[in-house]
């Protein structure tokens, strides 16, 4: 049967040239995203041409604007597919459940565990997404439009732990720090910075950072004592 708007027009199905058109498209900026990430990890934001783009794509510079209309889109959609592991856009309400669902229930009743659990996740996704971010941070030193994008990125950021904090008892804090501050404390041990500094700078292995981001956690802001305590 005929799909029916609102207006009772009846929608034509989708022709199988279009499904087929569609497929295309799809893989022609999946491809580009690819491209880009290389030539980015060769040259650098600054350094990379959209033509040197379209060329490690296999595509035309048509292509490449009919589908994602400059570079910088093309650094945002590199470092959201990092940061999801797909090709699905970031939104705030999905990248923030999906890091929820990764807290077990031992997590959601035992601070200590939540601090261990949000060690593992941001490790697993600082591993993941360490050339993305550290591209998004120099190509935002050259170029307003990047600027705007890092800056929205690091927004998310904060929500996102935010959102894995959501839930813990205050009484779990250690005394004097509120939930925000609990949040900001979080922000600055589990980033970008910390991982740079301490896999690239002194070479931590990812289980060494793993367990440093949780040990400085409980420390930094739960009530001082064992678990359970």
């Amino acid at each position: 049967m005929d799909r029916v708007p609102s207006n009772g027009s009846p929608v034509p199905p989708q022709s199988r040239q279009q499904r087929a058109g569609d497929a295309i498209r799809q893989r022609s900026r999946q491809r580009l995203v690819l491209g880009a990430a290389e030539v980015f990890a060769e040259c650098g934001y600054a350094g990379t041409t959209v033509n040197a783009i379209a060329e490690r794509a296999g595509v035309s510079l048509r292509t490449l604007y009919t589908a994602w209309g400059s570079k910088r889109r093309l650094l945002r959609a590199y470092v959201e597919h990092t940061m999801t592991g797909s090709s699905t856009a970031v939104t705030d309400g999905t990248w923030v459940s999906h890091l929820q669902d990764l807290l077990d229930e031992e997590a959601r009743t035992d601070p200590h565990a939540r601090m261990r659990q949000i060690a593992r996740i941001f490790s697993d996704v600082a591993e993941r997404m360490d050339l993305a971010w550290r591209l998004s941070r120099d190509g935002a030193a050259v170029d307003p439009g990047v600027r705007q994008d890092h800056a929205e990125l690091e927004q998310l950021r904060r929500r996102s732990l935010a959102g894995l904090l959501e839930g813990m008892d205050d009484a779990a804090l250690r005394p004097g720090l509120t939930g925000d501050g609990a949040v900001d404390t979080l922000l600055v041990i589990a980033s970008p910075t910390s991982y740079d500094t301490l896999v690239h700078a002194r070479g931590y292995s990812l289980e060494q950072f793993e367990r440093w981001v949780g040990d400085t956690l409980v420390a930094a802001i739960l009530v001082p004592g064992p678990p359970g305590a």
